[in-house]
């Protein structure tokens, strides 16, 4: 887990750099996390929502949704770097409980990013509140507990995950080299991704 947890803040530094960001800089700036903690928790229910739509198609035989759970991979590793949760403090070999079906696990992640989102201040509207960072790590390790779970459905173990993640990274590298944004944004490069025999 820490070669990915280390790809990923490359990849992080990489993007953002193309920006004008320093993701140093977001990682310890009290006013810059927050904002950052919400974009990719944004992205992570996107993403969740993608593979939600990838099951109702397709169920879990498929690679795309091995590609869309190493999408949502991207943005829990990131999230894991805003809210100081370390590679060793997550595992994958935890398999759903007896009796879960998949929609309990999405419920359970929806609601887990839900608790993400409460720990920023998001109601402009309201008196008080603020960032509360405890809260916020125990939201994404409750996210990293529904991704376990995820994996499991689609019968993903951490090699097949690793293996998939280090391709996705190369190919999310050219996609910044190439430009990359939403109106030219295609899944060709995606359909690459070498397929687990």
């Amino acid at each position: 887990m820490r070669e990915i947890f280390e790809l990923q803040r490359g990849l992080n530094i990489y993007t953002l750099k193309r920006i004008g960001l320093d993701f140093e800089e977001i990682l310890s700036s009290t006013e810059l996390k927050p904002i950052w903690i919400e974009n990719y928790r944004k992205a992570l229910s996107a993403e969740l929502a993608e593979l939600v739509r990838e099951v109702h198609e397709h169920g879990f035989e498929t690679h795309n949704g091995r590609v869309e759970i190493v999408d949502m991979l991207h943005f829990l590793v990131s999230l894991s770097h805003l809210v100081e949760i370390q590679p060793t403090e997550v595992g994958m070999d935890r398999p759903p409980s007896g009796g879960e079906d998949f929609s309990a696990c999405v419920v359970r992640c929806f609601l887990a990013l839900d608790e993400l989102q409460n720990s920023l201040k998001w109601k402009w509207w309201a008196k008080g509140g603020g960032f509360k960072e405890d809260r916020a790590r125990e939201a994404v390790l409750h996210l990293w507990s529904c991704f376990q779970e995820a994996c499991a459905f689609f019968r993903m173990g951490f090699d097949q995950l690793k293996s998939i993640y280090v391709a996705k990274n190369r190919i999310n590298f050219q996609r910044q080299d190439q430009h990359y944004n939403e109106d030219t944004k295609t899944e060709a490069d995606n359909q690459s991704l070498a397929r687990p025999a």
